[in-house]
């Protein structure tokens, strides 16, 4: 005769909690419904102890419903993972630690970042179920990297050879490159387009010497390369106004290069907003992660919207800069190229 089970303890309850929100933010009714033997009470009791130790947050509370999150803070917007996952990750930074320990060398967060990338993404590794994203400086690990952190091992991998063998040959490649380098090498690698622009834009504005065209070339790439799919149009609205506050400098005289600090902010600040996207876009490709609604309504929403008011405190600064000059500024003296003029003339004539 089959032995009945006996109750669950509360840390097993907890636990039962912990993993189910792993996957997505739940209210108590619907963790209710998951967890077998426990109801709504024992749900919400201890939720509320889990919020008091910090392993939980109450991200919606009304008098009908309340939803929870799991706090992780080991990943990009505390995107959830599995707990297989994360000791997938923490194995991985294990070892390429150890690598470079026995090379000698002090990595940067960057170098480890884009380490284990470089191992992910190869098939030989068969950690294609860890998940990486495009975000403000390329392509990385969705967790976050702490490289003062003593990593250890926590899993096995059945292709540990192949996976040491790539740590091996990327720290072979890539140990005495600054992190910039290794970063513009990812993007080009990738052909990541808008990276490539951005990149390019960045170094002629960190040139002692530049002229206005040198950045506007490179803009114009950017605006080029920005995709126009319907989950990307807020942010080819927002390239547009800042490309255009940019130009409109130029057009008046002014020099790229008296503002540099302010057009470097303003810049900044877009891609902020738009390395969100290219992340949620890397997310919602790999298949039965979560819904764009999910994504967006739990994790992402608040931080565009912190993004876009900052974007908006850098383009008034600009747009003031603008303005002031506009208000000295000697329509006459613009000086237009043959091509201009005949469009000009051409327009005038539909008028």
């Amino acid at each position: 005769m089959a032995m009945k089970q006996g109750r669950k303890n509360s840390q097993e309850i907890k636990n039962e909690i912990l993993s189910q929100l792993d996957k997505q933010p739940l209210s108590v009714e619907q963790l209710r419904k998951k967890i077998k033997d426990s109801n709504w009470s024992t749900i919400n009791k201890y939720l509320e102890e889990l919020k008091k130790d910090g392993y939980v947050r109450e991200i919606i509370s009304t008098d009908k419903i309340k939803i929870y999150q799991r706090i992780v803070g080991d990943t990009y917007f505390d995107i959830p993972i599995t707990e297989k996952q994360r000791k997938k990750f923490h194995t991985l930074f294990h070892m390429i630690l150890e690598e470079y320990k026995k090379k000698g060398k002090v990595p940067t967060k960057t170098h480890v970042a884009k380490c284990a990338v470089h191992v992910i993404d190869n098939k030989r590794s068969g950690l294609d179920d860890l998940p990486i994203v495009w975000y403000l400086y390329g392509m990385m690990p969705l967790m976050a990297i702490d490289i003062s952190k003593q990593y250890q091992k926590e899993e096995t991998f059945p292709h540990e050879k192949n996976i040491k063998k790539l740590i091996i040959e990327f720290i072979n490649e890539n140990s005495y490159k600054k992190s910039s380098e290794i970063q513009k090498e990812q993007h080009r690698k990738y052909k990541e387009e808008m990276y490539v622009a951005l990149d390019n834009i960045l170094n002629v504005l960190n040139k002692s010497q530049f002229e206005n065209k040198e950045v506007i070339k490179y803009l114009d790439e950017l605006f080029i390369s920005c995709p126009t799919e319907e989950d990307f149009l807020e942010v080819f609205d927002l390239l547009e106004d800042v490309i255009s506050i940019i130009k409109k400098l130029d057009i008046i005289g002014i020099s790229f290069q008296d503002y540099r600090k302010q057009i470097f902010q303003l810049l900044d600040s877009l891609w902020k907003v738009i390395s969100v996207y290219k992340l949620s876009r890397s997310i919602l490709q790999k298949n039965n992660i979560m819904s764009k609604e999910t994504l967006f309504g739990f994790y992402l929403n608040g931080a565009i919207e912190d993004r876009k008011r900052s974007l908006k405190e850098s383009f008034s600064e600009i747009n003031s800069i603008y303005l002031n000059a506009l208000a000295n500024f000697d329509p006459e003296s613009i000086r237009l190229s043959n091509e201009s003029k005949e469009v000009a003339r051409i327009m005038e004539d539909f008028i």
